[in-house]
């Protein structure tokens, strides 16, 4: 090559990468998750934010429920829940969604749509002040178990999965695959974990970086056979832990599944 051709290969290269921002935020930055309570999460990353089963109040005895500042903060949309894009809830069970958080929520963050099935929206539209939410910000996606859909949903690539609720057949329940970051993060609600509702979604080739799954999924042997054969998570995360119960589960996931995190105190972040 010519001393020319040298330069001219090396102007080019500099104007490559003079046109790269230092300060652009990287597709596979990692996502951050931060704990609520109960199977609640906000995830994030790259200026986006999706919540998950994360707006809800005191629901029986037993069941965890964020500081009252905490859901203050999530109702009202205010930091760091604030900006949320996103809120995606499993079903209509009261430890994971009630209507008036979720109403005032999406009246104070007018961007944000909610995406669940239809009778967690009925459950909604009962709650006076919720019907003047606009309907096209209240997206009903309810799927048969065992079927597997992906869409785009504010600029957040997001799988629903049809997936039946432990006990309660008569439950509309989904699942959830959302990516962020770069990473491809499993929710699972409430779900009956077994070969038979796993296997028809082959979610273990859904290529999952961290599964959310309740910590009783992962305690018992035939759930925890399923989970290791159908979805082969990177990363399994433990959480729906009782009131009281934190010390004791977290020793049992321990004991169950060695590289488990387990999420019991509310507002702890992690970062994959």
């Amino acid at each position: 090559m010519t001393f020319a051709g040298v330069i001219a290969v090396i102007g080019a290269v500099t104007v490559a990468m003079s046109l790269r921002s230092p300060t652009a935020p990287s597709q596979d930055s990692g996502v951050s998750l931060t704990f609520l309570a109960n199977e609640g999460v906000m995830l994030s990353a790259g200026g986006k934010k999706v919540l998950i089963d994360a707006l809800f109040l005191k629901y029986e005895r037993g069941y965890a429920v964020p500081a009252d500042s905490t859901l203050a903060a999530l109702g009202r949309a205010r930091p760091p829940f604030d900006s949320v894009d996103v809120i995606l809830v499993t079903h209509r069970h009261g430890d994971h969604f009630h209507p008036a958080p979720v109403t005032t929520h999406l009246s104070a963050n007018r961007p944000a749509t909610l995406v669940t099935s239809r009778q967690v929206i009925d459950s909604l539209r009962v709650h006076a002040p919720a019907r003047a939410l606009p309907a096209e910000r209240l997206m009903s996606r309810t799927m048969r178990p065992g079927t597997r859909r992906r869409e785009v949903i504010s600029g957040i690539p997001i799988e629903l999965l049809g997936l039946p609720h432990g006990g309660h057949p008569r439950v509309e329940h989904l699942g959830f695959i959302v990516e962020l970051g770069g990473r491809r993060v499993l929710h699972v609600g409430d779900a009956e974990l077994s070969e038979e509702t796993l296997a028809p979604l082959r979610l273990d080739t859904a290529r999952i970086d961290v599964a959310l799954l309740p910590s009783w999924a992962i305690i018992g042997r035939k759930e925890r056979r399923a989970i290791e054969r159908w979805i082969r998570p990177r990363q399994v995360v433990a959480f729906h832990v009782g009131e009281r119960d934190g010390a004791k589960t977290a020793r049992a996931v321990r004991s169950a599944m060695p590289g488990a995190v387990t999420l019991v105190r509310s507002l702890e972040t992690r970062r994959w």
